[in-house]
């Protein structure tokens, strides 16, 4: 019984950690595009 509650909190917690890392890339992501097409900022080509 406790050998399945530790599995059971155990993938919780390694799903839980895969959709924090997925939402922390792809924000990343989404900001990164952001930043390069920002009007306001200098442009870095030179």
């Amino acid at each position: 019984m406790d050998l399945i509650i530790f599995i059971v909190g155990f993938l919780i917690f390694v799903i839980y950690l895969v959709a924090f890392l997925t939402v922390i890339y792809r924000q990343n992501k989404i900001q990164d595009e952001e930043l390069e097409n920002d009007p306001e900022m200098p442009n870095k080509s030179f």
